[in-house]
């Protein structure tokens, strides 16, 4: 991957800030010459904001799309986020992961995004990928319920090594439109994870990846908003993983063991585990956030290996949804 994946989020960054009365966003800039785009905290945000927060987030280097199922059957359809990539690893772990925990003067968020590259170079992904960082600007998605100050922004930028106007801030809280999507966008992240972490398995050999999850109804109560986005991926995420193992490598066991069904903890939803972890996210159980419905394919052999499943009931649950059905 020779281009830079924060120059390939700023693009996108640009498209927002031209087309953002129509996205309904609001970009600004503060007294240090940082970008601020409020896309979820005063803004309403859009479906097409959505879109791209997502694809700012996986480093500009992967497909994202919204849809519909065409689906005519009673199963509930809803709006769902695509996403494909031919850059699995980099673009979900080296960008896309929620791996920066920002805590400054008491602002508090999620960071997500190419300005990972700056702020842990060692990070293992990117020797595994032969990934370096050579821009001078910095991309970085927040999930948080307020917009960052100057002195976060001057943080941010010093954490990264680069100027503060050349740093872009996208912020999205959970309970909004587009926080719900681009959280419903980690599916094939929360897989990959999972091998990585805690399968110990070669992600590089993870050579194409695709993807869909139901976008979460928003939910203006952030706690809430939280368990929901995450249940979506546990109970509804599907994802399809195109993987070149070693020979005489079975991924038979890979499969079994990928899906949010194969933890023990599974069946309860996101809210109750939350609790049980003292509302301390970090601490809630890994092998638990992973996609419900999981399909490999061994490129080797041509297998392919089907596991987990679409728990509809217990996403109807999260969701709260209200069953009106009037047949005649």
């Amino acid at each position: 991957m020779s281009e830079s994946m924060n120059i390939a989020a700023k693009k996108i960054v640009d498209k927002i800030v031209q087309d953002s009365e129509k996205l309904k966003v609001i970009p600004s800039t503060l007294d240090n010459g940082t970008t601020v785009i409020d896309c979820g905290v005063n803004a309403k945000g859009s479906i097409k904001g959505g879109e791209l927060f997502t694809k700012v987030a996986l480093g500009g280097i992967s497909d994202v799309g919204i849809s519909i199922p065409g689906d005519l059957s009673d199963i509930m359809a809803m709006p769902a986020v695509k996403v494909k990539t031919d850059f699995p690893a980099l673009s979900t772990l080296g960008s896309q992961k929620a791996g920066w925990k920002i805590d400054v003067d008491n602002y508090y968020a999620i960071g997500s995004g190419p300005a990972q590259t700056h702020k842990f170079p060692d990070n293992e992904i990117y020797k595994m990928t032969n990934y370096k960082e050579d821009s001078n600007i910095a991309v970085i998605t927040l999930e948080a319920d307020s917009l960052p100050s100057v002195e976060v922004a001057d943080y941010i930028a010093s954490e990264c090594g680069v100027e503060a106007e050349n740093l872009s801030i996208l912020v999205a809280p959970t309970s909004s439109l587009v926080g719900s999507i681009q959280i419903s966008g980690r599916t094939l992240e929360t897989g990959i994870y999972k091998m990585y972490e805690i399968m110990d398995f070669d992600i590089t050999k993870i050579t194409y990846a695709a993807g869909i999850t139901p976008i979460t109804p928003v939910d203006p109560d952030s706690v809430k908003a939280m368990g929901k986005t995450n249940d979506a991926i546990i109970f509804g995420g599907r994802a399809y993983y195109y993987i070149e193992p070693d020979e005489n490598e079975d991924l038979e066991e890979l499969a079994t063991n990928l899906p949010s069904s194969a933890s023990d903890k599974y069946g309860k939803n996101f809210i109750e585990l939350f609790k049980e972890a003292d509302y301390e996210f970090y601490n809630m159980p890994k092998d638990i956030f992973a996609p419900a419905q999981v399909i490999v394919n061994d490129m080797v052999t041509g297998q392919i290996f089907h596991t987990g499943f679409i728990d509809l009931e217990r996403l109807k649950k999260s969701f709260e949804v209200k069953e009106i059905i009037n047949k005649k």
